[in-house]
């Protein structure tokens, strides 16, 4: 069966769009530059990497929906997966015992199951119309030695300096 990669890369850009993603918060986020997210949405790769395979992950599709597209079928959702199990007795997974997590993407839910937690941090921003919170959830790789986390809560303070320091910026120093 031939597969089809324009088709494959078209769906995943609508997949995206819908989101409310942009192509250069996708390539950051998957630590790729934001030509090798153009190249895959217009088709022009023609192997199933581990990139593609973040990228579906991170639309939502549940991991068989490459396989699917690529072969004429539509993909399949792991919202998809969720509603047509809630009813059937058969309880959504829950993260850290907080059903609170539902609204959650698979990559987030994920993302706060795994590893040994290192912090959190909860900013909010002010915008003309009121305020938006944002929560950031630090952990270190699922079993990581005591160096290894010593390294992490090094970097990640780092890190949440970088990113008050950005915040106070957008909000013209005034915090």
């Amino acid at each position: 069966m031939t597969q089809d990669w324009a088709r494959l890369g078209t769906m995943l850009k609508r997949a995206r769009e819908s989101r409310g993603l942009q192509q250069k918060f996708v390539a950051k986020s998957l630590t790729v530059e934001r030509g090798a997210i153009y190249n895959i949405e217009k088709g022009a790769i023609k192997k199933l990497t581990g990139t593609i395979n973040r990228y579906a992950e991170m639309v939502g599709w549940a991991p068989e929906s490459l396989r699917l597209v690529l072969e004429g079928g539509d993909p399949v959702t792991v919202d998809d997966i969720e509603r047509s199990t809630a009813g059937k007795g058969q309880a959504e997974p829950a993260v850290a015992g907080d059903p609170g997590q539902a609204g959650l993407s698979l990559v987030v839910r994920k993302a706060l199951s795994q590893g040994e937690l290192i912090d959190s941090e909860v900013q909010s921003l002010g915008t003309p119309d009121g305020q938006i919170q944002v929560a950031i959830v630090a952990r270190a790789q699922p079993g990581a030695t005591a160096a290894q986390l010593d390294q992490a809560g090094m970097v990640w303070a780092r890190v949440r300096l970088a990113l008050i320091k950005a915040l106070d910026e957008e909000q013209g120093g005034g915090r």
